[in-house]
């Protein structure tokens, strides 16, 4: 007992040490940590799972303290949540219990409004749309990418997914959750590079990815769709894309009127120059790609077809016209 005891207070005040040598007293994320044991996994290589989720501060220890502690390799596969800091005693339990956290999931589709998306989350989940929503239109939440004075709340950042989320998780940690997922989308995107072709804030990218997410019909198109945009945008053309008159109305799907086409917002792009001030949607992977990458056209106008299920493009204005009429719009 008393030899156990040393190697306890050995490996604890090893792990003090480690800890201020890696600066371990750094802030942690927000929320919990979902960890997956798949098949093959091991002490070790769930350990750096474990590290690099910022669980544990390393391990190296954990390793150590689990072989002190005489646990085996008897790690249960499946999904697991853990608190970020928790005790090694605590995680090693539930790894070879197989204590798996219930969880639920929650499916965002491609083109929701921030709102859109805060009525979904509380039709699959316990937390209510306005409480997501409360959440959803806060910016602190230590992304580089909602710096910008400009953004006032994460529209466009919510990324569309499948997500598991632990059982009683609250709004703020899904909203974390899922713009994690667009840093993770967008750290594989040249960003940067799109930024210095294009001309555009990486805020200004995703708004126009959002209008793309609206227009096209079909994946081919967003490449088109995001040209003519950017042609217009050239030519001091004024966008005149009507996806952004549903969300200043919030009236998705309605048709719009003549009155509809004057009202006075800034995402009215029939009236004023330029993007909106801001997403109207949360864009999917694709139509982020083709905001950063459009297709090289001289295109100008866009009609929808007769059976609804495509586009005609053009820079012809009286084609466009002709095509209006022959689609009885």
């Amino acid at each position: 007992m008393p030899g156990l005891l040393l190697v306890v207070v050995a490996l604890g005040a090893a792990s003090l040490v480690y800890a201020a040598l890696t600066g371990g007293g750094e802030s942690e994320p927000p929320g919990p940590a979902r960890i997956d044991v798949v098949k093959g996994d091991t002490l070790s290589s769930v350990a750096e799972k474990l590290e690099r989720a910022r669980v544990i501060p390393s391990a190296f220890m954990f390793k150590m303290e689990a072989r002190a502690g005489g646990y085996g390799t008897e790690i249960k596969i499946g999904e697991y949540t853990f608190a970020r800091g928790a005790e090694s005693e605590e995680i090693l339990r539930k790894l070879t219990a197989g204590e798996v956290v219930p969880t639920l999931a929650i499916t965002v589709p491609e083109g929701l409004s921030l709102e859109e998306t805060a009525r979904e989350v509380a039709g699959q989940s316990g937390v209510s749309a306005a409480e997501f929503e409360e959440a959803a239109r806060q910016t602190d939440y230590g992304y580089g990418f909602l710096e910008n004075p400009e953004i006032k709340s994460t529209e466009g950042f919510l990324f569309p997914k499948q997500y598991e989320f632990e059982e009683g998780t609250r709004a703020p940690q899904m909203v974390t959750r899922m713009l994690e997922q667009y840093l993770m989308e967008t750290q594989t995107m040249d960003v940067s590079s799109a930024r210095e072709r294009l001309n555009l804030t990486e805020y200004e990218l995703v708004t126009v990815a959002s209008l793309i997410e609206k227009e096209a019909s079909r994946p081919e198109e967003r490449p088109l769709v995001a040209s003519v945009i950017y042609n217009r945008i050239r030519r001091d053309m004024p966008l005149q894309i009507d996806a952004s008159i549903h969300y200043a109305l919030d009236k998705q799907g309605e048709q719009l009127s003549l009155t509809d086409l004057k009202v006075n917002s800034p995402y009215n792009t029939y009236e004023n120059p330029g993007l909106p001030p801001g997403p109207i949607c949360s864009p999917g992977r694709e139509s982020l790609q083709a905001a950063m990458n459009p297709a090289d056209t001289g295109y100008l106008y866009y009609v929808l077809k007769a059976n609804g299920e495509e586009h005609f493009f053009t820079s012809n204005y009286r084609e466009f016209l002709d095509a209006k009429v022959s689609a009885g719009r």
